[in-house]
């Protein structure tokens, strides 16, 4: 028995259907209540329809379809009749049992109505039902239904975290690794020589601004939620106003440091690109080849006041 992770309550084109996103396996299935829908398409319950099911329990033939002159065009489709064979049943976060239609195989279940109706398959009663199954059908042919039902759900939010809880596992590591060297020497010798700062290629000391500088130019265009993470497991030290450790030690070795390398091996090849002194020139250089918004990116009254480091 699969569980609700999120419930909620889905508009498709002005008729409301309650819907659940569950955990199946591990993965994410979003589906609409069968009783909804069987509500919303006006179908009832009655003897009749439930002799026929259970006639067709071969294929667990729903409510909603166990009418004898849709089963050809059940028949005809076959990945419907594998979701058939196949149905998902979930516990609500009230307790119940419900059964539920996931999204991708609610098309076919409409169609099978409309498919019937064009072929003057339905009886009077079942028309209106097959014409309530083509206006929902008909509205829904460029929409998604997953992401609308990820939305009523709120399952939107959870499915963000987890996408961002994936993408820091491959980029950050839980510990520091041992204290090694990332940035060549060449990184800030172009960045000096780009500012018209004298570079002094035997002493390690750099200005404080270097640190804001490779933040926006190199961590800031990791992946979302990448550099964010990096800040709050290395924090800055309230007494000394800087990082114990480098933010690069906590790179994975595969894919964090390889993104590392090519981020810094792109920024040296704009600062070379640049003549000497002529920062507003590399500025213009990145923001070219880096469209997103990077109008705070080199704080130019920060950068006026250092004539040169201290």
């Amino acid at each position: 028995m699969h569980h609700a992770l999120d419930e909620g309550e889905v508009d498709f084109v002005g008729r409301k259907f309650r819907c659940a996103v569950l955990d199946v396996a591990g993965d994410p299935v979003r589906v609409i209540s069968g009783t909804e829908f069987m509500r919303v398409l006006g179908i009832y319950r009655s003897g009749a329809l439930s002799t026929r099911r259970s006639e067709d329990d071969d294929l667990r033939i729903p409510l909603y379809l166990a009418h004898k002159n849709l089963r050809p065009f059940i028949l005809s489709d076959e990945p419907l009749v594998h979701a058939l064979k196949n149905p998902v049943r979930y516990r609500q976060e009230g307790g119940g049992i419900a059964e539920g239609i996931p999204g991708h195989v609610l098309r076919r279940i409409l169609g099978v109505w409309v498919r019937a109706h064009a072929g003057g398959q339905l009886g009077p009663s079942q028309v209106k039902i097959a014409e309530a199954a083509k206006k929902i059908l008909d509205g829904l042919v460029d929409v998604a239904i997953d992401a609308l039902i990820d939305e009523a759900t709120g399952y939107q939010s959870r499915r963000a975290q987890n996408a961002l809880q994936e993408l820091l596992k491959v980029y950050v590591l839980p510990e520091f690794r041992p204290y090694h060297t990332k940035f060549p020497s060449s990184y800030y010798e172009q960045i000096y020589r780009v500012m018209g700062w004298p570079y002094d290629a035997s002493s390690s000391q750099r200005t404080a601004y270097i640190g804001k500088l490779t933040n926006r130019l190199i961590y800031d265009r990791m992946p979302p939620g990448v550099h964010d993470a990096l800040r709050v497991k290395n924090p800055t030290d309230p007494d000394t106003k800087r990082r114990k450790k480098k933010h690069f030690s906590l790179l994975t070795p595969d894919i964090g440091d390889s993104h590392l390398e090519k981020l810094i091996d792109s920024t040296i090849t704009l600062l070379r690109a640049t003549p000497d002194g002529q920062w507003k020139f590399f500025e213009m250089l990145f923001k070219q080849a880096y469209p997103p918004d990077q109008s705070d990116l080199f704080h130019a009254q920060e950068i006026a006041r250092l004539n040169k480091p201290t």
